[in-house]
């Protein structure tokens, strides 16, 4: 099932995974529905959805026995409605309302102007099971990070839905995904391949939506390589975490996705300075229904 670690900006070098988020909401157990559903993404026409996307990136590279340590929190809140549906995908319009991006690292002065972001709109095909095919309008997606130069938030939004199982399912059944992605931006190649083994875990009432509750497992390998600044990075990360969906399955809406994951890994640096530094990583992310 395609999640939040695919939602992988690539900063600098040293933040080059996706973000993610978990938050302890209330829920209550509910009977299985007599008969499976099939879970699809409905979007009626005329009506919009409204997500909040809140996630944390927390990373420590020890050089020389001293750790330092950089942090990356962003807030984003999203609105989107159909203006088209045809042969199981819908063409929906998508707003950036606000976003917000704080960077706290060692020795560095990096401050992202998200300003022209707010207002922004742009098209997106997905389908009723939340396969992104298409995004069109992407150069509205791009934004100053300081003298790193332009960043773009466009391969967020190419894995913004999560993918749901396309077969009806009892509760404890279970299905395997692997996938690889390109999060490849500024010189930097970042590959990631991810497998996760997903359950549907049964049927919960959270936020007022009867909704199937589908938990997640995950390994990913995250690799990257290019130069900056005159020197050459290769960097390789193990992550391993858990994620958890909600998914109204009576009304095809998304309600709550959070997940969290870790992992190590090592830098190495060539050029005119050879080291290699190892590193520790921490993601959260958690993307909410908005109503």
């Amino acid at each position: 099932m395609k999640s939040q670690y695919k939602l992988m900006p690539c900063i600098t070098i040293l933040l080059i995974f996706i973000l993610f988020a978990g938050c302890a909401v209330k829920t209550k157990m509910l009977a299985p529905p007599p008969q499976s559903p099939v879970l699809k993404y409905v979007m009626p026409e005329g009506q919009s959805f409204t997500y909040k996307t809140s996630s944390g990136y927390y990373q420590t590279i020890s050089m020389m026995g001293v750790p330092l340590k950089t942090t990356v929190l962003k807030d984003m809140i999203v609105t989107f409605y159909q203006i088209a549906f045809a042969e199981d995908a819908y063409q929906v319009m998508m707003m950036i309302n606000d976003v917000s991006m704080k960077i706290t690292a060692p020795g560095t002065n990096i401050t992202p102007d998200l300003s022209k972001l707010p207002g922004k709109t742009f098209e997106m095909t997905v389908t009723n099971s939340g396969e992104e095919i298409g995004l069109m309008g992407a150069e509205e997606l791009t934004y100053s990070f300081g003298n790193e130069g332009e960043r773009s938030m466009e391969s967020e939004f190419e894995h913004f839905f999560p993918d749901l199982p396309e077969q009806p399912l009892l509760i404890g059944d279970t299905w395997t995904i692997t996938d690889t992605i390109d999060a490849s931006e500024s010189g930097m190649k970042t590959i990631i391949m991810i497998r996760s083994e997903n359950t549907l875990a049964g049927y919960e009432l959270i936020k007022g939506h009867e909704c199937a509750k589908i938990t997640t497992e995950y390994t990913s390998t995250v690799t990257s390589s290019g130069t900056q600044e005159g020197a050459n990075f290769d960097t390789t990360v193990e992550m391993e975490g858990t994620e958890t969906l909600y998914f109204d399955y009576k009304l095809g809406v998304l309600v709550l996705q959070t997940s969290t994951g870790s992992g190590d890994g090592t830098v190495k640096i060539s050029g005119q300075k050879e080291m290699t530094l190892s590193m520790s990583q921490t993601v959260t992310n958690k993307l909410e229904l908005v109503e």
